[in-house]
């Protein structure tokens, strides 16, 4: 027996169950889209905890996180500053969303656009933002899965088969049942994630250096300036990414149907206070970045080096272990983004086309979407690669552009689908050319921040150009 053998069937074997797991939750049932999106609406605390977690804690939580405190050191510290914001925002934000959808039957978060500013046009505007977007970001945990399962196999299964594999299972789970098949393989995937990231990875600076203190003196030895904030990646770049990563947090489309999915607003509620104590998950990650740095090892690939410093402290079968946790990571989070693209192309685009498609005709098309989806990203993942968290940023960049229309229009009488659309597209505009054209980022702040303030500017000035919102009050009605 080699000695990739149990790695292999390791990884397999929890892929394998991923597979079981998800295909049992919806099989022998008939859905309608809202049954097949958002899940009857119906999840309960336990299930829409692990759905969340899931879906917000990625491959880029298990992989890119680790690969940047390898590569460049502490402005990696972002990732865990801007939860704080982000948690403490959707508390409250989540709320009105839930409200929303339930009154007016929203499944995605292009149809919440469309209740507030009562227009199509919008509706198809978000849409379109959420596809092009998430697509890189859809591509970044398939990118992920790949390494976990290249290299958590000890080379044995290649990263284009990783990510063949993983895509495979994923589509045939996402296509059978929907947002119920998530929650439940999501609900095994938290719980490994979480076990691996505190009994396995936390404990390599202590195998590696006897301590955490010891690994950071290390570490300031061979990479002296590797744990201080400096240019180009200074304190302007990590403010302005906590703040961009913060407030576009819940402007992701995958995040709009899970909130819907709630059985009742105390079940909202709840999971918004219990979520942050998952996110110290992170941690582990980040310190065993830190310990492949401090032995000076040159990786290839930076995004490896969480399953690099596994690879030397344990035995290979631990490894196995680990690259299930990771691919259970990757997983989640790519399929809900996969389900939600679906939904927001079937939905709010397909429907543009046939305003008097059924109910039934829609899941069809919902499913057909995760297959084309899946397959276009699995594509881009295995030709066009790029480093995690460069792709999950540029993501950022994007979805941030929607905040201002999406939380200004709950207070804001004066808030219209000019001033909204206005302010979005000179959002994207301005971040096109920055990151494009002028390829920097002016005076260290983040490209997605400058795009983000461009469009607060354009939205305020259009609204007051333009008359207020006769549909305001017919929403506000609705959160009473």
């Amino acid at each position: 027996m080699s000695e990739a053998t149990i790695p292999v069937i390791l990884i397999l074997s929890w892929v394998f169950i991923s597979l079981i797991v998800g295909v049992l939750a919806g099989i022998k049932r008939k859905f309608s889209l809202e049954g097949y999106l958002v899940s009857g609406r119906s999840l309960g605390l336990i299930f829409l905890y692990v759905l969340m977690a899931g879906e917000i804690y990625s491959a880029y939580a298990f992989l890119g996180t680790g690969g940047w405190a390898y590569s460049y050191g502490m402005p990696i510290m972002y990732a865990i500053g801007y939860g704080a914001l982000a948690y403490s925002f959707g508390y409250f934000y989540a709320r009105y969303v839930w409200k929303i959808g339930k009154a007016f039957k929203c499944v995605t978060e292009a149809d919440y656009f469309e209740t507030r500013y009562d227009s199509k046009a919008l509706a198809l505007l978000v849409a379109l933002i959420g596809i092009i977007f998430n697509v890189p970001y859809l591509q970044l945990q398939l990118q992920g899965l790949g390494y976990i399962i290249h290299v958590g196999s000890l080379g044995a299964i290649s990263l284009k088969a990783g990510i063949i594999i993983g895509m495979a299972i994923m589509l045939i789970y996402v296509y059978t049942s929907g947002l119920r098949g998530i929650a439940w393989t999501n609900f095994l995937q938290a719980l490994l994630m979480f076990i691996v990231a505190w009994a396995v990875l936390f404990a390599i600076p202590f195998i590696q250096f006897g301590g955490i203190g010891e690994m950071f003196t290390a570490l300031e030895k061979v990479k002296p300036g590797h744990l201080v904030l400096h240019p180009p990646l200074g304190i302007p770049w990590y403010v302005s990414t906590l703040i961009l990563s913060g407030l576009g947090f819940f402007m992701y489309p995958q995040l709009y149907p899970s909130i819907y999915s709630a059985r009742d607003l105390k079940t909202l509620k709840r999971n918004y206070v219990l979520l942050p104590l998952y996110s110290i998950f992170m941690i582990p990650v980040i310190l065993a970045g830190f310990t492949v740095a401090a032995f000076g090892v040159q990786l290839g690939r930076p995004d490896e080096a969480v399953l690099k410093a596994v690879e030397l402290s344990y035995p290979s079968w631990v490894l196995g272990i680990v690259g299930a946790a990771g691919f259970a990571a990757a997983a989640s989070t790519a399929s809900a983004i996969i389900l939600s693209l679906a939904g927001l192309l079937s939905k709010n685009i397909y429907t543009i086309v046939k305003p008097s498609a059924s109910d039934r005709e829609l899941v069809l098309v919902s499913r057909i979407s995760v297959i084309l989806f899946g397959l276009t990203a699995m594509i881009l993942a295995l030709y066009a690669p790029g480093r995690l968290v460069a792709l999950l940023l540029l993501a950022y960049s994007g979805m941030t552009q929607l905040f201002p229309g999406a939380v200004l229009g709950i207070f804001w009488k004066r808030m219209n689908k000019y001033a909204t659309g206005a302010g979005i597209i000179a959002g994207l505009i301005t971040i096109t050319y920055l990151k494009f054209g002028l390829k920097t980022n002016p005076l260290g702040i983040h490209f997605g921040l400058w795009g983000l303030m461009v469009n607060f500017v354009v939205t305020i000035i259009v609204a007051y150009l333009t008359k207020p919102d006769p549909n305001f009050e017919k929403f506000r009605a609705a959160l009473s």
